[in-house]
């Protein structure tokens, strides 16, 4: 509400629309009285608001999957526009500091939210149903949008202290103040740290050094790729390969950083593998020994690295709705995984190991393989490849 209120005189002095959204996520009774809270406001404002409702389907971690949910749902309603502003806090930078601290986080997780960041939506999203006075609507969406975060310098308390003397109304989540919630513990102690000099702006300024940190470190591991990977006809299309003498020099942080974006890459997940089984995956491959994991396989061979999709993860696939795997256009054609039969009819084509062409898709016609990318361009299929994909599950969290 701070936020809004703060924004909407602003966007009138410098020539800006706003539009406005709210995400009912239909966790607490609470909710439908508090998106009616903003209705207000904006109406009174002069400025458009439409509600939009996650039906609350994650599994596992409630919390991630709302917050993952809420970007999806927001990123398929924003159409043209790209850039969203949202209201985080310094002092939510320094509680998530220290919630990933007593979970011990790399600098991954230690690093500071920026006060912009590029958000992407998984392969194949589709936009929401366009409201007539929502935001403007392209031929073609832009497949990102930015996130910023225009008061992560200012305290909470400094944002409650502008709401109370404008007599603003606004609401307060009851789980804000309920101790079952990690991030309410952290709150709550935070009193008792600044008496240690662990202040919310020491901690917060710290969050932000170490996310400077952070982007030299993914620099680095972007020149290592370029710089060790192999970039031969089809190469980065479907699978990653690395030379295994260029790769092992390169310093362990790097490795795995690299390891993990490849995984992520063949596999189309966007969670990172965990570190543990990560770090065993990397051992292996550095001795010789191939890995299957987080739905790739790691396969050592010859003077390369391979790392492809797991085949029995892909075996049953097929092209949906004129798309492989949400990501390449296919047409109506009849697209399958080569496997041990489709790989053994273009044997003679490629020097690639057979199971690093099993999962690799192809062109069928019956039994017979009529051609696939992986072997560079042909009459029956040629993607394009999407640029920075690889790039992207680098540099994400």
């Amino acid at each position: 509400m701070a936020m809004l209120y703060l924004a909407a005189p602003w966007a009138r002095v410098m020539g800006i629309k706003l539009y406005v959204c709210t995400v009912n996520h239909h966790l607490r009774p609470e909710a439908a009285d508090e998106v009616a809270l903003v209705a207000r406001a904006c109406e009174e404002l002069g400025l458009f608001h439409q509600v939009l409702d996650w039906p609350g389907e994650g599994e596992g971690n409630l919390h991630d999957a709302a917050r993952r949910g809420r970007l999806e749902v927001i990123g398929r309603w924003r159409g043209g526009l790209t850039q969203v502003a949202m209201a985080h806090t310094r002092d939510d930078q320094a509680e998530t500091f220290l919630m990933r601290l007593a979970r011990g986080s790399g600098i991954d997780g230690l690093a500071g939210m920026p006060a912009r960041r590029e958000v992407r939506l998984g392969d194949g999203w589709e936009p929401l149903a366009r409201h007539p006075q929502g935001p403007p609507w392209p031929s073609v969406f832009p497949g990102s949008f930015d996130i910023i975060r225009p008061l992560l310098g200012v305290s909470r308390e400094e944002l409650r202290h502008f709401l109370n003397v404008l007599k603003i109304d606004y609401a307060d989540d009851p789980s804000n103040d309920d101790p079952a919630y990690e991030r309410v513990r952290m709150r709550k102690a935070l009193p008792g740290l600044s008496e240690l000099g662990l202040t919310v702006d020491r901690l917060a300024s710290t969050a932000e050094r170490l996310g400077e940190t952070r982007e030299a470190v993914i620099t680095r591991a972007l020149a290592a790729h370029r710089a060790c990977r192999v970039t031969g006809v089809g190469e980065g299309l479907f699978d990653i390969a690395y030379e295994r003498d260029a790769f092992a020099k390169i310093e362990r942080d790097t490795q795995l950083r690299l390891l993990a974006a490849a995984l992520q890459f063949v596999s189309h997940d966007p969670y990172r593998p965990r570190v543990a089984a990560l770090e065993d995956a990397l051992d292996r491959a550095l001795g010789g020994g191939a890995t299957t994991l987080h739905g790739g396989y790691v396969y050592p061979h010859g003077s390369r690295l391979y790392i492809c999709a797991e085949y029995d993860r892909v075996k049953d696939l097929r092209a949906e709705r004129g798309k492989w795997r949400r990501l390449f256009n296919t047409g109506e054609k009849d697209i399958r995984p080569l496997g041990e039969a489709g790989a053994a009819q273009i044997r003679e084509q490629s020097e690639l190991p057979a199971r690093v062409l099993w999962p690799v898709p192809a062109v069928w016609e019956g039994d017979k393989v009529l051609g696939t990318p992986r072997l560079g361009p042909n009459d029956h299929w040629n993607p394009e490849i999407p640029k920075g994909r690889f790039e992207r599950f680098l540099t994400s969290r």
